[in-house]
């Protein structure tokens, strides 16, 4: 070994070689991720881009959730602000939206300050009632064993008995007495709802000629008529199940009849995916729409 090349050995076992390697690895590291973050990029023919951005308002939905700009806390200070001013329209709407971001707590603290105001008394606003039996039901459906479909159903009367031509309470009532089991009850407020949504109820198909062709669907005018459409099948399919034989075969005759009646006027609406998006359907109501909607026509074939 020459004298050259003993000095560089030595040079790299002393201290300072060391650290001199390590710089050099160090650099050449880096080096190499920069190269691989900034190579360029061949995609592969079969693998798809994501489409171009200006091409993405065909994949929204036909109706997009718009949600409000302002957070959670400065929502429930406008409803706050706006109840204190008494501008009862203003802080209506800031509940429903914090209602439709699930900021249930907020609501209820802003909607108190209407409640429990000693000015209004009985002079409350029938959609304050509305909000707050909306509230109630949320929180129930949620699993807060404080609050129950009876304490909903208690202020929904009330905004009833104050606007009692509101197809949206009647449909709420509807859904809270078929929640409880009260079947004849959501049966009459769902009927009401058609009744002033001016609605044509379908006419009974003959048993013979069964098809989902041959049922009568006139146009809905109102969508919220939809709802009761519904409902009035599931309170049929329920009926159904405890009635006997043509009685039984009547109603699931019709039970069928509304469900095919829905599915023809707002299919994607109305399958339970799109229905959990919707707070008036409570999980008794979606598990029995889901059980109609699994039920074969043949059924009504069984019997003779």
């Amino acid at each position: 070994m020459t004298q050259k090349q003993e000095n560089t050995v030595k040079f790299f076992n002393s201290v300072s070689g060391r650290i001199f390697t390590h710089l050099i690895a160090v650099f050449l590291t880096l080096g190499g991720v920069w190269f691989f973050q900034n190579r360029p990029v061949n995609y592969s023919k079969t693998i798809p881009l994501t489409p171009d951005p200006i091409n993405l308002e065909r994949y929204n939905k036909e109706q997009p959730i718009n949600y409000s700009a302002n957070t959670i806390e400065a929502e429930k200070k406008i409803a706050i602000e706006q109840f204190s001013k008494n501008d009862i329209e203003a802080g209506k709407k800031a509940i429903e939206s914090l209602l439709n971001r699930g900021a249930f707590l907020e609501a209820k603290e802003a909607i108190n300050i209407v409640l429990k105001s000693p000015n209004n008394n009985q002079n409350i606003d029938p959609e304050i009632n509305f909000l707050y039996g909306r509230l109630v039901w949320e929180l129930a459906q949620d699993g807060n064993r404080n609050y129950t479909v009876d304490e909903a159903l208690f202020f929904w009367k009330k905004a009833v008995s104050q606007s009692p031509d509101s197809v949206l309470y009647q449909n709420a009532i509807g859904f809270a007495y078929y929640t409880k089991g009260d079947l004849k009850k959501a049966y009459d407020a769902w009927f009401k709802v058609l009744k002033l949504s001016g609605e044509v109820l379908p006419e009974t198909e003959t048993l013979r000629n069964i098809s989902t062709e041959a049922i009568t669907t006139p146009e809905v005018e109102q969508k919220d008529a939809i709802n009761a459409y519904a409902g009035i099948g599931l309170v049929m399919m329920k009926s159904a199940q405890t009635s006997q034989e043509n009685e039984q075969r009547e109603r699931w005759l019709r039970a069928l009849q509304y469900r095919t009646k829905v599915m023809n006027e707002a299919a994607r609406e109305y399958h339970i995916p799109q229905l959990r998006q919707n707070w008036l359907w409570s999980r008794v109501a979606l598990r029995d729409w889901d059980f109609l909607m699994r039920t074969d026509w043949n059924i009504l074939r069984k019997k003779r």
